[in-house]
C-alpha cells in the first residue's frame, strides 16, 4: 500500500483550493483496505476530487484514495461491472467501444465511480443509482455486496455511510451500436459545453424543487459576485470559479452569502451539493 506525506490538498480536487493533507493512503487490495479501515479511527475517502473541497490549513485526519486495482472496467454477464475508483469517463468509453448503451447520461460529470455513487450524480432527470444492480462496498464489518433496493438512496445522496468504502458495483446496461452509444454521449456533453471552465466543482447547489438553484442565484443578482479569489460563475450562476488565489474560507463565505441571499429573496434554502469538510473531517 502506498502511503504520501504532506500531500498539498489543492492537487486532489478540481476546486483546487485547501490546505496540506498529513497523509494520504493508497491501497491496492481489498485486505488492505479492510485492513486500513480497522486501523483508522476516522478517514475521508476521496475519487476524482470534482464534488469536494478541503479545509484550509492542516487536516490530520487521513485520506484514502482507491489504487488503479479499483479502476477495472468490464462485463459480468450482461451487467457492466465497474471499480470504486473508475472514472466515469473511462466507463463510458469502454461503452461506446463495446456497444453498450443506457449511461449516456453520464457524459461530461467528472470524477469516479464511487464518488458518483456517494452523490447519485445525474441529470435533473436521472441518477447512476437509478442504473444500479448492487454495490460492493467495505466498512468496519468487513466486506458486503448490497443489492441497490436495500441502499437508501435519493436526489444527489447515494445512501451510504461514513466508514464505508465503495470498491465496485455493477450497473444495467443493454446491447447497442458503437456509433448510437458515441452519438448519444456527444449529445449529452453538447449540453454542457457551456459550462463554466477553470478551477470549479460543478454545481454548487442542489436544484430545490420547481425551480433551478443557478436561476434563483441569478436572479438574487449575485452573478459574478466574488470574496477574495472566489466567485460567482457570470456563466452559470451555480457555479463559483477559483482564480487561482481562493482560500477555502473563500468558498464559505461566497456559499454563505448565497444561502442568505437566496433565502431573503425567495424564503428558499438551498442545501449544497458540494461536500465541504469540516476543520479536522
Amino acid at each position: 500500500m502506498k502511503k504520501f506525506r504532506s500531500v498539498d490538498a489543492c492537487e486532489l480536487t478540481t476546486m483546487h483550493c485547501g490546505g496540506t493533507i498529513a497523509v494520504v493512503y493508497e491501497p491496492e487490495t481489498r485486505e488492505e483496505l479492510k485492513r486500513l479501515i480497522a486501523d483508522l479511527d476516522s478517514f475521508f475517502v476521496i475519487g476524482g476530487g470534482s464534488n469536494t473541497i478541503f479545509p484550509d490549513g492542516l487536516i490530520t485526519t487521513a485520506v484514502i484514495r482507491l489504487g488503479q486495482a479499483f479502476a477495472s472496467v468490464g462485463m459480468q454477464g450482461d451487467l457492466l461491472q465497474a471499480g470504486g475508483a473508475a472514472t466515469l469517463r473511462s466507463i463510458l468509453s469502454y461503452c461506446a467501444t463495446n456497444a453498450f448503451t443506457g449511461l449516456e447520461f453520464l457524459a461530461g460529470i467528472p470524477g469516479t465511480l464511487g464518488g458518483a455513487l456517494r452523490m447519485n450524480a445525474g441529470t435533473p432527470d436521472k441518477g447512476v443509482m437509478d442504473a444500479v444492480v448492487d454495490v460492493e462496498l467495505i466498512d468496519s464489518e468487513g466486506l458486503h455486496t448490497v443489492p441497490v433496493h436495500e441502499i437508501p438512496y435519493g436526489y444527489r445522496c447515494g445512501g451510504f455511510g461514513p466508514r464505508a468504502v465503495i470498491t465496485a458495483a455493477r450497473l444495467r446496461v443493454e446491447p447497442g451500436t458503437s456509433q448510437e452509444v458515441a452519438s448519444r454521449i456527444e449529445s449529452f456533453l453538447q449540453r454542457k459545453k457551456n459550462q463554466p471552465r477553470g478551477f470549479n466543482s460543478g454545481s454548487m447547489f442542489k436544484n430545490p424543487p420547481g425551480s433551478a438553484a443557478g436561476h434563483l442565484i441569478e436572479q438574487a443578482g449575485l452573478k459574478g459576485f466574488r470574496i477574495g479569489g472566489a466567485k460567482i460563475s457570470e456563466i452559470h450562476a451555480n457555479f463559483i470559479i477559483n482564480d487561482g488565489s481562493a482560500t477555502t474560507a473563500d468558498i464559505r463565505a461566497l456559499l454563505d452569502t448565497v444561502k442568505v441571499r437566496v433565502r431573503e429573496r425567495f424564503g428558499i434554502d438551498l442545501q449544497e451539493e458540494v461536500k465541504i469538510l469540516d476543520e479536522r473531517l
